[in-house]
C-alpha cells in the first residue's frame, strides 16, 4: 500500500478532514484580512495612544506560541467563564486572534513604506483625494501587501494542524484515526504531506510569483 492507495481508499474522509481545514483557513483570511485592514485605518485615523496600545498587543500575540494561544482559548479561559465551546469555534478564534493583528502589520508596514511624493504630485496634477486613493494609493499598497498577506495565509494553514489537539476534525486529525486503523505511519503522512504540498506549497509558490512580478523599491521617500 503506498501514499496514492491509502489517499483513494481513505479520499472521503480525507475530503472531509480537508474541508474543515479549508473553512478554518477561509473563514480566518476573510475575517483577519477585514479586522486587520479596519484596525490599521483606526489608527491611521486616531493615530497615539490606539496604535501604541495595538503595535503592544500584536507584539504579544506574535511572540505567543500559537498552541499556547490555542489551549489557553480552549481550557482556562473556557473554565474561567463557566463556558463550553465547541473545538471548532475555538480553533477559528485562535487563528482570526493571529491574523488580524499579523494583516494588521502588514498593512501598517505597507502604508508606512508608501512613498508620499506620488500623493504629492498627485495633487499638483489636481487630482481629486479619493482619485488619488483610488488610482494610486490602493494598487501600490496592493501590490506591496498582497504577497506577504498571502505568505501569512500559508502559516495560517500550516498551523490549523493544531486544532486537531482540541478534538477538531481536520487533515492532521484525520490522518491520526486512519493511521490508527490500518497503522501505516510513513504512508499516512506521507499521504498528509502530499495535500499540504498541494495546498500550502501551491499558496507559497503564488506568494513567489506576486512578489517577482509586483514587488517594486518604493524605498525613496
Amino acid at each position: 500500500m503506498n501514499a496514492f492507495d491509502v489517499l483513494w481508499q481513505y479520499r472521503q474522509a480525507f475530503f472531509d478532514g480537508l474541508v474543515v481545514t479549508c473553512e478554518l483557513v477561509i473563514l480566518t483570511a476573510v475575517g483577519g484580512s477585514i479586522a486587520g485592514i479596519a484596525l490599521e485605518w483606526a489608527c491611521t485615523q486616531f493615530g497615539g495612544h490606539l496604535r501604541r496600545g495595538v503595535d503592544a498587543v500584536a507584539f504579544c500575540v506574535s511572540a505567543i506560541p500559537a498552541l499556547v494561544i490555542l489551549f489557553w482559548f480552549h481550557y482556562p479561559a473556557q473554565a474561567m467563564v463557566g463556558v463550553v465551546v465547541p473545538p471548532f469555534w475555538t480553533a477559528l478564534t485562535t487563528l482570526l486572534i493571529i491574523n488580524v493583528f499579523a494583516v494588521y502589520r502588514i498593512v501598517a508596514d505597507a502604508v508606512q513604506d508608501f512613498p508620499k511624493q506620488y500623493v504629492a504630485i498627485g495633487m499638483v496634477c489636481g487630482l481629486k483625494r479619493t482619485h488619488i486613493i483610488r488610482y494610486i494609493q490602493l494598487p501600490l499598497l496592493l501590490r506591496s501587501a498582497l504577497p506577504r498577506w498571502v505568505d501569512q495565509q500559508v502559516v495560517i494553514l500550516q498551523t490549523s494542524v493544531f486544532a486537531s489537539l482540541i478534538g477538531v476534525e481536520e487533515t492532521f486529525r484525520v490522518a491520526q484515526r486512519i493511521n490508527s486503523v490500518v497503522y501505516h505511519p510513513v504512508v499516512i503522512y506521507t499521504s498528509m504531506a502530499l495535500i499540504f504540498l498541494a495546498t500550502a506549497g501551491g499558496g507559497m509558490y503564488c506568494a513567489q510569483i506576486l512578489r517577482s512580478k509586483f514587488h517594486r523599491d518604493l524605498s525613496e521617500r
